[in-house]
């Protein structure tokens, strides 16, 4: 009875301590490479697909249906020496929509040029603390990112501490040689990612993100669609709200690559009223989608 009582204590800290939070396809694409070997790039995609869904992210415990579902893809463009890499990283997270079979996409972004260094064969450890190496590095920061904006769409402020790792890392990678991490490099990199959401001038920024998901989509499929829409319309004002603050943060053009079409959907049925609200929001704050937002007006 002991024997059998430890077991299944052990096998359950074994669960807690192992419970992965991610379901993330991983792609390494070398296509644009001519004559070069191919193994070292399938060996890149296995280490990350381990190294992204088969180690625990967090201290907290994610049934299956909980996980955290998106992409990771690498379009290699340079391979300079046997250890040197040069890709694109094409960033997607998805969330399911309560009561429904739709899933939403809360991210879809692509970040050109990153340089990193693999070793076929080697232990690649991470540490938030710590900058050791690029490729690592990154993909932890985006997985974090996930983290964070997954939880503040389930719960305002929900994703706090998610975020501040992000920021732990990009700390940690002030002393790195490679592009994405400093504030002086671009207003679209790692370091501006985490500041807009984290820089409490554009706190609504976060607010959006909880109004849109968990009182707008999550309510659409019930009897209370006006009132989703409405928080959604709510959503996008907060969002103006930032925006007026600084009308270059890259998490506002983050929401509406990720957005623009599914708004476009959700209001082509609205009232006229609700229309003309969102039309004339959506006009200031995602002007190179203006064309796109006239079909709500233009629908019935």
């Amino acid at each position: 009875m002991k024997k059998t009582l430890l077991f299944f204590i052990a096998a359950s800290l074994n669960f807690f301590v192992f419970s992965q939070e991610f379901k993330v396809s991983v792609s390494v694409n070398s296509s644009q490479l001519q004559g070069t070997d191919k193994t070292v790039f399938q060996n890149i995609q296995e280490f990350l697909n381990d190294f992204i869904n088969q180690r625990a992210w967090t201290d907290k415990t994610y049934e299956d249906y909980e996980k955290i579902e998106g992409s990771i893809s690498i379009n290699i463009k340079e391979h300079a020496t046997q250890e040197d890499f040069t890709g694109d990283f094409n960033v997607m997270l998805r969330r399911p929509v309560y009561g429904s079979s739709y899933t939403t996409t809360l991210l879809n972004t692509q970040e050109q040029n990153v340089s990193f260094k693999y070793i076929d064969g080697q232990t690649l450890e991470f540490d938030e603390n710590n900058y050791t190496n690029n490729l690592v590095s990154t993909v932890a920061f985006y997985l974090y990112y996930f983290l964070a904006l997954d939880a503040d769409s389930f719960a305002e402020n929900g994703g706090t501490e998610y975020f501040n790792v992000c920021n732990n890392i990009i700390t940690a990678a002030q002393r790195s040689p490679n592009a994405g991490w400093k504030r002086a490099e671009s207003r679209k990199n790692k370091y501006w990612m985490a500041e807009n959401y984290t820089n409490t001038t554009y706190r609504t920024l976060r607010t959006a993100n909880y109004q849109y998901h968990r009182l707008g989509l999550d309510m659409m499929t019930g009897e209370s669609q006006s009132e989703a829409r409405g928080n959604i319309i709510e959503a996008i004002e907060n969002i103006r709200r930032a925006y007026r603050e600084k009308s270059d943060l890259v998490a506002v053009q983050q929401f509406f690559d990720a957005k623009a079409d599914e708004i476009v959907n959700i209001f082509k049925g609205a009232p006229a009223n609700e229309k003309s609200r969102v039309i004339e929001i959506l006009k200031e704050v995602n002007p190179s989608n203006t064309n796109k937002y006239e079909q709500i007006q233009q629908s019935r």
